[in-house]
């Protein structure tokens, strides 16, 4: 038996043993986590040539090549990406505001710099996946879409609230249902709609058989500050498709609907910067009631406006400044009257709470106006297509000198027409002038080659998806290259059809995204499908979005080394045709675009990936992990105009 002083030792040394080796377990933890752990590095870390993967957290050399010919140095692939927390399931990372607080960010509020895009630098990425919220449900199909979606997935309601009196939008149960109003036309879009176009007493363009779209002259519509977007829902059925357009503001929501009901929408804001479309896009803008001061720093937006409508393109203005007759709103009518006057708009009808203006068909009306009359016309080395992070241009985009080499006998009666009726504020009821401007071929700029109307330069609507455009040869692309692009397109997306066809529901697919649009052919082949396309150019290939705007299509420019300006799960199919392979070029990350595309991508929706086999088979290593591999599908294509090399069609399901 053990003395007493001895046993007491005994117990200590074992106590202090045990502490130890509790000790030395929690120093290998804390080394084992530091090194595998995902988190993100701070702000402040330096790397130099190496990156940090944002799916492991580790350290990688930007060298794809090297990453996929050497299979030893290529990071495992983690077994699953983590999923953010639900606090973030509507992130949009290059509209998240705390990014401008974190970054210490100095914005001018009055001129919605906050509402423009402030991307996160890669070391402060989401390397997470963004989850849906709580009780989400696989989307309502359209065309029923277009009137209800399910309340869980986007469960915000104050809209319904704010705006119950413009019949927004109801809660009815489980489901928030659209009535069509809108601020401006609270008894429906479609009422007003057929009022613009209308020929009846209280109509106002008059156009043939009451509609919209002009014989199919009008096509492309910019619907400014667009609410939920009711009036871009009810113009698609007279084959008007229009952009619309709002931030993510005290309506941040807004948009997210939109998208949700199936209708073509994007976030964005006239601010500082260019929208990200290419001049002479649109036949037609709109703006209901949409807050915008257009006077400020001397008419920058409606100078932005005009670059991109077309020659002879309608501005719609549904606001108090058209009709109130109190000091203020005189003041603000008659000032604005002034300045689109000076910029050779014309008031083609004012009646009841709308004006209607008309853009100027040619040049001619420029060369006649006094020296120094402001705003001034942009200097022949401005850009108008430039779009992409390019602050606005206070100054007028004359049509170039190719479309404009020599007069015209009817756009000069028409600026004639139009100076004669619509000075000093009055409307405009000749009906020679409604012939003229509205029913009449009328070649722009004194071109008379070809048909035109409306100084557009094309074909009406559906003519124009497979016309060549005029514009092609500013690009330097033949007619005979663009009808072959057609054709091929045509039959890829003949074949993505058939690999689907045996896991693709009816009318599963509604919004779409082309994130390489080249020029529109993919959406293009799409055109006896219920869907819309998002036509995106990569930076690299922005010249060719305008070619895609002048088939009747829209798009956007967009940079793939950040995040795309949407809310999470608002797209049902992505084609990536190319793009890793552009991205990897410009030595941007992988990863980050992988977990973007499944941002954007809505629950069972697919993603098709045309590209070289060495980005295939990397991307294929992430399926599992990004819970792409619901169903998937990989061939090798057969060889046609457009392939680069070898290349594999990779489509994977959500």
């Amino acid at each position: 038996m053990k003395p007493k002083g001895e046993a007491i030792r005994s117990g200590k040394l074992l106590k202090y043993a045990f502490m130890g080796l509790l000790v030395f377990l929690g120093l290998i933890c804390l080394l084992y986590g530091s090194r595998f752990s995902g988190g993100l590095p701070r702000g402040d870390d330096s790397f130099d040539d190496f990156g940090v993967d944002p799916v492991t957290g580790r350290f990688v050399k930007k060298d794809f090549d090297e990453l996929f010919d050497d299979e030893e140095r290529n990071p495992e692939v983690p077994k699953s990406i983590p999923v953010c927390d639900l606090r973030y399931s509507e992130l949009i990372p290059c509209l998240d505001r705390n990014v401008i607080y974190q970054m210490r960010l100095k914005v001018n509020l009055s001129l919605m710099e906050h509402y423009e895009r402030h991307c996160p630098p890669p070391e402060r990425r989401f390397n997470c996946r963004i989850p849906p919220p709580a009780d989400y449900k696989i989307p309502i199909r359209w065309p029923m879409s277009r009137d209800h979606v399910w309340k869980a997935n986007i469960p915000h309601t104050h809209l319904a609230k704010e705006k119950s009196d413009q019949n927004w939008m109801v809660v009815e149960g489980e489901k928030i249902k659209f009535p069509g109003g809108g601020t401006h036309f609270h008894y429906g879009a479609d009422k007003y709609i057929a009022a613009i176009a209308g020929v009846r007493i209280y109509s106002m363009l008059k156009f043939p058989g009451e509609r919209l779209d002009n014989g199919g002259h009008i096509r492309n519509v910019l619907d400014v500050g667009c609410g939920v977007a009711s009036f871009g829902a009810y113009l698609l059925p007279l084959n008007i498709i229009a952009m619309s357009l709002a931030p993510n503001d005290v309506h941040e929501n807004q948009i997210q609907f939109a998208l949700e009901r199936g209708i073509p929408a994007t976030l964005g804001v006239l601010g500082t910067k260019r929208l990200p479309y290419p001049s002479r896009s649109f036949e037609l803008a709109h703006c209901s009631r949409c807050r915008i001061d257009w006077l400020q720093r001397n008419g920058l937006l409606l100078l932005e406006l005009d670059r991109l409508l077309r020659p002879g393109g309608y501005f719609v203005y549904s606001s108090p400044e058209a009709y109130a007759h109190d000091v203020e709103n005189r003041r603000i009518w008659n000032s604005m009257h002034d300045l689109l006057g000076r910029m050779c708009w014309r008031v083609v009808v004012r009646k009841d709470q709308t004006v209607i203006w008309a853009k100027p068909p040619s040049n001619n009306c420029y060369t006649r106006r006094g020296h120094g009359t402001l705003p001034q016309l942009c200097s022949s080395d401005d850009d108008p297509d430039a779009a992409w992070n390019v602050p606005m241009k206070a100054c007028i985009t004359p049509y170039s000198a190719s479309m404009c080499n020599h007069l015209n006998p009817f756009t000069d009666m028409i600026d004639f027409l139009g100076g004669l009726f619509s000075s000093h504020g009055s409307f405009i009821e000749d009906k020679a002038y409604y012939l003229l401007t509205a029913t009449i071929d009328i070649p722009p700029c004194g071109s008379t080659e070809m048909h035109q109307t409306k100084g557009t330069f094309l074909e009406p609507w559906p003519r124009r998806l497979t016309s060549a455009s005029p514009r092609l040869e500013e690009i330097g692309i033949s007619a005979d290259a663009f009808r072959k692009d057609t054709d091929v397109w045509h039959s890829r997306v003949t074949e993505y059809w058939k690999q689907m066809k045996s896991v693709m529901q009816r009318n599963s697919i509604r919004n779409v995204m082309d994130m390489n649009s080249n020029l529109g052919g993919f959406a293009a082949a799409l055109k006896d499908k219920d869907v819309w396309v998002m036509n995106v150019a990569p930076v690299n290939a922005s010249v060719k979005l305008k070619i895609v705007y002048d088939r009747g299509l829209i798009g956007s420019v967009h940079d793939w080394c950040e995040s795309f300006s949407t809310y999470p799960r608002t797209y049902d199919l992505l084609h990536a045709w190319s793009v890793f392979s552009e991205i990897q070029e410009r030595g941007c990350s992988f990863e980050d675009l992988l977990i973007e595309m499944d941002r954007i991508l809505r629950p069972d929706g697919f993603i098709i990936i045309r590209d070289k086999p060495s980005v295939i088979n990397y991307v294929h290593k992430f399926l599992a992990s990004l819970k792409w591999d619901k169903w998937s599908s990989e061939v090798e294509p057969s060889s046609d105009a457009l392939s680069r090399g070898e290349e594999r069609v990779l489509i994977a399901r959500k």
